[in-house]
């Protein structure tokens, strides 16, 4: 079995690249397939474009051309929680989808028509071994993580969103991977870190904080695959 990596953008990804073996690349569906080695782990790392269409096509993908055992999706995000700061990063407890909203059936945001699902939590096994990691001059924390194809850079909008949903950050996504990989039974779980206080300074911090975030999100990642047992399957994640 493997774990997958998925990440919006190539700065998010170019450090799982840098720092891993590839061995090989393989093209599926306008997708550049990464299969690779970081210690005793096979992993398939995927730069799976900005979105939920995106994340989820990717996720399907994954999970059908390889035996995956658990996805992890990383990157970066907005910050709505106050407490939270550029650098910090964010562990998922659970995904939503904030700008799924269908007000004349009366459903609360989120929650999908016709089905049960609205918050995908994510693995608690893999969530409590990512807490554990350090990583000196970041603060780690578990909370919420909101998903919508809007980049937010606007207070109030921030607001209602975080005390609609109870959010610690936004991004564009983490839900859309969580939905895919629950439907699939397989283990997932979403690391960020923030890259903008997802205000009116966003579009400057976003350029400015990119990176840093996205090299820190992937550390987390990395140190959360050395602590992992190479036999993670599944029935391990319970």
């Amino acid at each position: 079995m493997c774990l997958a990596i998925i990440s919006a953008m190539e700065v998010e990804m170019e450090l799982y690249l840098d720092r891993c073996t590839v061995h090989r690349s393989v093209e599926r569906a306008g997708l550049t397939v990464h299969e690779a080695t970081w210690g005793a782990h096979d992993l398939v790392l995927v730069q799976a474009g900005v979105g939920k269409v995106n994340a989820a096509l990717c996720t399907q993908l994954l999970l059908g051309d390889y035996d995956v055992a658990a996805v992890l999706c990383t990157g970066s995000a907005g910050a709505l929680a106050p407490s939270l700061d550029i650098g910090d990063i964010v562990v998922a407890t659970d995904c939503v989808q904030h700008d799924l909203v269908v007000e004349f059936m009366d459903l609360p945001r989120g929650q999908i028509p016709f089905t049960e699902h609205r918050f995908f939590e994510t693995d608690p096994a893999l969530r409590r071994r990512a807490l554990d990691v350090s990583l000196p001059g970041h603060t780690l924390t578990e909370g919420r993580v909101l998903t919508g194809d809007r980049f937010v850079e606007d207070e109030a909008h921030r607001d209602r969103l975080r005390d609609a949903l109870q959010g610690h950050c936004v991004e564009m996504e983490g839900a859309a991977v969580g939905q895919v990989c629950t439907l699939n039974a397989v283990p997932f779980l979403v690391v960020r870190a923030i890259s903008d206080r997802a205000d009116g300074t966003s579009d400057i911090d976003f350029s400015a904080f990119l990176r840093e975030a996205a090299q820190s999100s992937a550390r987390i990642v990395l140190h959360l695959l050395d602590a992992l047992p190479s036999s993670f399957t599944a029935p391990a994640s319970g």
